[in-house]
């Protein structure tokens, strides 16, 4: 086999390959006479892969020469040699392709100059890793995962690609290793396979990232240490090798997160609880926001008792709370709306989850008045003006209200005014979805507050009116406004069957078309 043809092919293909072009085209008939003549330990000493230090592009051009192969190859029996070239090869590749410290952002301090990638660059580094994850899987396919393999380094390499928003990894890299993932871990005893994560990859990575709140058990410090001895800061990029050199370990993280149950979130407790609130304090939106989604999946597989028995629920609220006030003007709009989506989830699932049972029902409901208080209605007060703002605070007010329940009554007097302001503000129809949201609230709070509804139906019909006929008066309504309209016209149907027993209702329904004839079709007893 001319080992230098193949080199040139891949070469020349690797050349080409640009963001514009991304996608990687080897010539495979370059193989088609050779592959069956070829044996795969053969053609691994003949390219010489060699677990040293390598250049990126060497590395690049082997692993599409062998992925060329393993491509071609067809139904051969492997002997000894080719089984210990497969064996080697598989962690050869997890060692290739893992995304390197050009991904992570710098250190802001950090006297040294950090290597990073032009868009050119990283079309290359996905397509490299595109072909490693499937030379992976071609390993897999004419040789499994033995047990005497180290299953540890390969899920690290692999599972690094199964986010889409980590810059390194895209759909068809990513799909393939979510399967290649799943079948390395079904491969051996899971549980096992978890620990092993986060005791060699997570836990020394986060090592340095300490919280003072938490022993090392993971439980709730009575005496904290004092928070200059222990604070991890920007300042000393090596504290956070997990954010300034081996980013992809976040993403490592949150699948083994995803693939815990309940006994072996107690089994590793103290290997999970510093990682995530490493990510939830740290000063960066990005990590903050991965803390939040990660926290709200682990505590949809951590046990009620455990939360209560290590004290960890009011340390998980007093890091996450903060994040509710991460508003406009002082953060863009666009982190702040990716922080409180992740946020406001992970508080209520903690409230749910520290306080699950009846005997637990009063204090779940002042947890739960709390984020109502200090996140919705405060945040609206400070940036109610952004309209995407608003939207996703009245969106997280309905899961509230839902949540509480018969509760929420005491919140009407706040709840009812903002949203009354929201439907029969000047300008309401240029944003349609706050209005469809705000209607979507009014609704549930009808349901759910109905014994008290009808102290406040001037309230409600004020809001409902007021947006009704000023989307009447829109000369061109668009289909995102008519459906405002069916949903105010269901929200005073729901109020009317309530109120209905009322005798003053009726006349008001009628003094109300006698003011204005566009709400007869509207205010119908």
């Amino acid at each position: 086999m001319n080992i230098e043809d193949l080199r040139n092919a891949a070469r020349k293909a690797i050349q080409e390959i640009t963001v514009d072009h991304p996608t990687l085209v080897l010539p495979r008939a370059l193989l088609c006479k050779e592959a069956g003549s070829t044996s795969l330990a053969s053609l691994v000493e003949n390219l010489k892969v060699s677990v040293s230090a390598e250049s990126t592009p060497m590395l690049f051009e082997n692993i599409i020469v062998l992925e060329a192969y393993l491509a071609e190859e067809r139904d051969r029996e492997l002997n000894r040699l080719d089984q210990d070239a497969a064996v080697f090869l598989r962690e050869w590749v997890a060692g290739a392709i893992l995304p390197t410290e050009a991904f992570a952002e710098p250190s802001p301090y950090s006297m040294k100059k950090k290597a990073t990638l032009t868009p050119d660059g990283i079309a290359k580094f996905r397509a490299m890793s595109l072909s490693g994850i499937l030379l992976l899987s071609r390993l897999q396919n004419i040789e499994p995962l033995s047990e005497d393999e180290s299953v540890v380094t390969i899920l690290t390499c692999v599972t690094s690609f199964t986010d889409l928003n980590d810059p390194w990894t895209y759909p068809k890299a990513r799909d393939h290793a979510c399967s290649l993932s799943e079948d390395y871990a079904a491969s051996g005893n899971l549980s096992t396979t978890l620990t092993g994560l986060l005791q060699e990859r997570v836990k020394p990575l986060f090592a340095k990232t300490k919280n003072p709140a938490i022993t090392q058990q993971g439980r709730k410090a009575i005496e904290p240490l004092p928070s200059a001895a222990t604070a991890h800061s920007d300042l000393d990029g090596e504290a956070k090798p997990w954010k300034y050199r081996d980013t992809y370990i976040v993403t490592l993280f949150q699948w083994i997160l995803n693939h815990l149950d309940e006994s072996s979130v107690q089994a590793n407790w103290p290997l999970i609880i510093p990682p995530l609130l490493a990510l939830i304090d740290d000063s960066t939106t990005k990590y903050k926001v991965k803390g939040c989604k990660f926290l709200a999946m682990f505590l949809r597989k951590c046990p009620s008792l455990l939360l209560e028995r290590t004290g960890l629920g009011e340390i998980f609220e007093d890091a996450v709370m903060p994040c509710l006030m991460f508003l406009p003007s002082l953060t863009e709009e666009v982190q702040s709306l990716q922080m409180l989506k992740a946020a406001y989830p992970a508080l209520i699932s903690l409230a749910l989850a520290r306080f699950p049972g009846e005997k637990d029902q009063a204090t779940r409901i002042k947890a739960l008045d709390k984020i109502l208080r200090k996140g919705i209605l405060k945040g609206y007060a400070f940036a109610g003006e952004y309209v995407k703002i608003a939207e996703l605070l009245v969106n997280e007010m309905v899961v509230l209200v839902n949540s509480l329940g018969a509760e929420s009554v005491k919140h009407l007097k706040h709840i009812l005014p903002l949203l009354t302001g929201i439907l029969a503000a000047p300008f309401a129809t240029a944003y349609p979805p706050l209005l469809q949201a705000s209607v979507k609230a009014v609704q549930m709070i009808i349901v759910t507050d109905w014994p008290r509804i009808a102290h406040h139906r001037g309230e409600i019909l004020k809001g409902v009116t007021i947006c009704w006929c000023r989307i009447g008066d829109e000369e061109a309504q668009s289909q995102e406004l008519k459906e405002v309209r069916k949903s105010i016209e269901q929200a005073v149907q729901l109020l009317t069957c309530i109120v209905t027993e009322n005798a003053k209702v009726v006349e008001e329904y009628l003094f109300l078309i006698d003011s204005d004839s566009r709400l007869r079709d509207l205010l119908v007893v």
